[in-house]
């Protein structure tokens, strides 16, 4: 959908876009920080369940994940994997607004895996910094290849690895209680 389209559909009569908005890149930054406080949000929802432990909360988040990547809802579907690449190369602004946010994504699923440390349900093998980072990185690749090979596969696999790379404490005595 193009500018023109979705000013029609929210009536915005022609001429007043500029009223609202300094220039179409100021409209796309506020675009994407309304989404990204908005994920943030339900990332936290999500993450701060009562009743299962970190480790439980983590992996439904993944499986929401697949959920809203695969319903053919191009709403619910992320709009980093969507756009990102594109407007990386074409305003440095909303480059770092994404950046930035996939950055606060990444500590907070860092902080969900020292929580999993803490309740005993994530091996302390891991380490939290790196590891959070790299699992959404991980499955955002995983979103990009499903969209050009229109299967789950790719999200199945990255589900695997996930459960590899976040693996419950073990029966080991050497590892910290």
């Amino acid at each position: 959908m193009g500018l023109n389209e979705l000013l029609k559909s929210a009536s915005v009569p022609k001429g007043s876009f500029y009223h609202y908005f300094s220039s179409k890149e100021d409209f796309g930054s506020q675009l994407l920080e309304q989404y990204l406080t908005q994920y943030l949000l339900r990332l936290d929802e999500i993450l701060s369940v009562d009743g299962p432990d970190a480790r439980a909360r983590l992996m439904h988040y993944w499986s929401l994940w697949i959920s809203t990547q695969t319903s053919g809802d191009a709403c619910a579907q992320c709009l980093i994997v969507k756009i990102g690449a594109e407007i990386s190369d074409v305003s440095d602004e909303m480059r770092s607004i994404l950046e930035r946010g996939t950055r606060q994504i990444g500590a907070r699923l860092s902080q969900a895996i020292v929580d999993g440390q803490a309740d005993h349900s994530i091996s302390y093998t891991v380490q939290p910094a790196l590891l959070g980072l790299a699992l959404y990185e991980m499955w955002l690749g995983a979103s990009l290849i499903a969209k050009l090979s229109r299967t789950r596969d790719p999200f199945l696999n990255a589900m695997k690895t996930t459960e590899l790379m976040l693996p419950p404490p073990s029966q080991n005595p050497k590892e910290k209680p």
